[in-house]
């Protein structure tokens, strides 16, 4: 722990760690809630019934890994205020989260194989993935600026340490 480096406001860290803890609440409401939708879809859309199985278990994972990055954004907040974000087992998390989106983007491309051999996607449809793709392919660039930043910190703090 490094008592004497800045950190964010309590009230901050607190407001924080509480939309965390909303979005991941919601997130598993939401698998809990998948099934049924994915039953009422089945039931509406009858030609569709057989890619019920599969988007399922794919809107299941994709969720399952964004539970993940926010369960992680939560404990990197944590370590922002307890102090210990500048150790190298940080970078291990935000690895964590670069990996989870690797996952998100193979799992949103797979979705959209599955879709498109069922016949039952559209040009939008595809633009949207496309555009998921993008926006989860910019989230991991940006993550993994933001770790090359923070390793060059732990660097600096270890050279601190060492002079002091």
């Amino acid at each position: 722990m490094i008592p004497d480096s800045p950190r964010p406001r309590f009230a901050l860290i607190v407001i924080t760690q509480a939309l965390l803890g909303m979005l991941i609440l919601l997130g598993l409401g939401t698998i809990a809630l998948l099934p049924s939708v994915a039953a009422s879809a089945a039931v509406s859309l009858p030609e569709y019934a057989d890619l019920r199985a599969p988007l399922l278990a794919m809107c299941i994972a994709v969720v399952s890994l964004a539970l993940l990055v926010l369960a992680v954004a939560s404990l990197l907040v944590h370590r922002i205020r307890s102090g210990t974000i500048l150790l190298h087992s940080s970078t291990r998390w935000v690895d964590a989260i670069v990996a989870a989106v690797a996952c998100a983007i193979v799992l949103v491309i797979a979705t959209f194989v599955i879709i498109s051999n069922g016949q039952a996607g559209s040009p939008f449809l595809a633009l949207t993935f496309t555009a998921g793709c993008l926006t989860l392919l910019v989230l991991a660039c940006i993550t993994l600026v933001l770790r090359s930043l923070l390793r060059h910190a732990i660097l600096l703090r270890i050279e601190l340490d060492e002079v002091v």
